[in-house]
């Protein structure tokens, strides 16, 4: 069984039986690219939750708009 924790605040995400969702919590992707002058970051969200993507390369989990909205701010900032 995978535990999936809030990537800004830590909160554990209750199981679901489901593997599409409409659930609070958010789904997206925080990939950064190395170009040979530049490092891109990017950051993406799905319009909603898809457990059969929840292990992909970069995926990013948050609980609620605002940690979503902090993660952003994190990003930025280390940008």
């Amino acid at each position: 069984m995978v535990k999936i924790l809030c990537d800004s605040c830590g909160k554990l995400k209750p199981p679901s039986d489901t593997r599409i969702g409409d659930y609070p919590w958010l789904l997206g992707y925080d990939i950064e690219i190395e170009r040979a002058n530049a490092l891109q970051r990017s950051l993406r969200f799905l319009p909603r939750w898809d457990n059969a993507r929840i292990l992909e390369l970069g995926s990013i989990h948050l609980c609620s708009d605002a940690c979503k909205e902090k993660y952003i701010r994190k990003a930025s900032a280390v940008a």
